[in-house]
């Protein structure tokens, strides 16, 4: 299997994704609502969004760690 195909996962490994989505909208809500309108706080939630996916394909394909 390619690391560029979607993976199934199993149900614990669908709760720990749905806990780390949940824990990232309350961050998302927090930067909104402290920080300032401009780039930085743009260039913060895009960072968030990448941590939300790369720690999501972490747990999705950590049986295929080497």
């Amino acid at each position: 299997m390619s690391r560029l195909d979607s993976k199934p996962v199993d149900e614990l490994q669908l709760k720990r994704i749905r806990d780390l989505n949940v824990a990232a909208r309350y961050l998302e809500y927090r930067i909104n609502e402290l920080c300032p309108k401009g780039r930085e706080r743009k260039i913060a939630l895009q960072r968030l969004e990448e941590v939300v996916m790369w720690a999501n394909k972490a747990i999705a394909f950590e049986d295929k760690e080497e």
